[in-house]
């Protein structure tokens, strides 16, 4: 038994030889694997992929360290090590955010390098077709790109909300924003209960992603054409103008007076304390609503698919997490490492993995029995969700855009510019980044 200890945190998930069962030794003559070592980050879901790693090792006598870090320092790790002689990792936990730099540097061996008759599972959730990277055209294209990972975790936003409360006045979910901005302003009575909490404080990327399903879901985009090349840019516009002024709309009228500073945790802590009707938050926040040493208010939350405008499709923000393999790792270790990707994404993997508490990929899970359950809700509007979730970028130069939307986002809700003034700043500095950085851009004129 081999423990790795990092950030604090220990895993026995390691076994080095092949345990003896009722029908004999394990089946693992040939398909034993030298170990593997994955870095991974400290996270809700860190647990389930823990139990779902044992049971690969139960099942194949194959080992599996898992490397422990908080996010930057996973982070940092993976950039250092892609970036060695040889990487000290054999897979990498990538995030679906910041995954465009493992892709356009090169850094990720192609899967179909490794074993010509891989394929991504069919019922594997594609996210936007993010595992295919096209390094010729340098855009996510399923059609014309490599496959270069498989998704882990699909940590996409629901729409929480207290269906005690709305089964009280004979509501269902909202389904578009003038719903939910009527239905919060119908329960909002501070300081007891606010209508919704919206997280707007600036971060890494954390009101930029909370935003993103309000542009996509009036029809709007940041770039014109990103699938193609084309990053003009395109926030400012008439879609973008409406879905930031319901964004500051429902923070003014049902929210807390200091939504600018809202975190994700804080967002967490008003739905778990009973102080708030709806939140947006990422799927993973699902298990600390029903856990009554968390929370006040076990069952009565309930998940939706984000509303959206009339005439246009909710787009909940992608933050999924996707397994790579190193280019710089002996032929054996890759080998080895996508062995690990073709057990996990099986279908009955997936099942097993949404039974051990973790969060699925696949739909053989969400539409299993194990879905249908009261306990496991959240699975349903994942059904629904998951095809229809995106991500805000494909590109490298995503912390630079982000670290210009957090600063005019905030100040938008905050009230410090109006919100004209911030999309129209906002669009004009993006374009700067990426016209620095040799994309093809622009931006709208100004709106008025």
């Amino acid at each position: 038994m081999g423990i790795r200890s990092v950030f604090g945190k220990s895993f026995a998930v390691a076994t080095s030889t092949a345990a003896v069962l009722g029908m004999g030794v394990l089946a693992v003559a040939a398909q034993s694997q030298p170990p593997i070592n994955v870095v991974i980050n400290q996270s809700p879901w860190l647990e389930g992929f823990a139990s779902i790693v044992e049971e690969y090792e139960d099942e194949t006598g194959n080992t599996v360290s898992l490397d422990v870090n908080p996010y930057a320092g996973s982070l940092e790790k993976q950039r250092n090590a892609v970036r060695s002689d040889k990487s000290e990792f054999d897979l990498l936990i990538v995030n679906g955010i910041f995954y465009p730099e493992m892709y356009h540097g090169g850094f990720l061996e192609p899967l179909k390098n490794i074993d010509p008759d891989f394929e991504l599972d069919s019922q594997v959730y594609t996210y936007g077709d993010t595992p295919w990277f096209d390094a010729e055209n340098k855009t996510v294209n399923r059609e014309t790109g490599d496959l270069l990972t498989v998704p882990v975790n699909p940590n996409i936003t629901l729409m929480f909300y207290r269906k005690d409360l709305y089964d009280e006045k004979g509501l269902s979910a909202p389904e578009t924003f003038e719903e939910l901005l009527a239905n919060a302003k119908m329960f909002h009575n501070p300081p007891e209960m606010y209508g919704i909490v919206q997280r707007a404080s600036r971060g890494t990327v954390s009101v930029t992603w909370d935003f993103f399903p309000y542009i996509n879901g009036y029809g709007g985009s940041f770039f014109r054409d990103e699938p193609n090349g084309d990053f003009f840019v395109t926030l400012n516009s008439e879609a973008g103008r409406n879905a930031l002024e319901m964004y500051v709309q429902l923070a003014k009228e049902a929210g807390p007076q200091n939504t600018a500073s809202l975190t994700q945790g804080d967002l967490i802590q008003f739905l778990a304390t009973g102080k708030a009707v709806h939140a947006v938050l990422p799927v993973a926040a699902w298990a600390q609503m029903d856990d009554p040493n968390k929370s006040i208010v076990p069952g009565k939350i309930d998940f939706a698919t984000l509303p959206h405008a009339e005439g246009f499709d909710s787009t909940p923000a992608l933050g999924h997490w996707l397994a790579g393999i190193p280019k710089n790792l002996d032929d054996a270790q890759k080998v080895a490492a996508l062995e690990f990707l073709k057990w996990f994404q099986k279908p009955e993997t997936q099942i097993a993995y949404a039974e051990l508490g973790g969060a699925p990929v696949s739909a053989a899970a969400y539409e299993s029995d194990f879905a249908e359950k009261p306990e496991n809700r959240y699975m349903l509007a994942m059904r629904t969700a998951s095809p229809q979730a995106k991500g805000l970028w494909t590109i490298p130069e995503g912390a630079e855009i982000a670290a210009v939307m957090e600063l005019g986002l905030n100040r938008a809700v905050a009230g410090e510019i109006t919100v004209v003034d911030a999309l129209n700043s906002m669009a004009k500095d993006m374009a700067k980044v990426l016209a620095d950085a040799g994309y093809k851009t622009g931006n709208l004129p100004d709106l008025k």
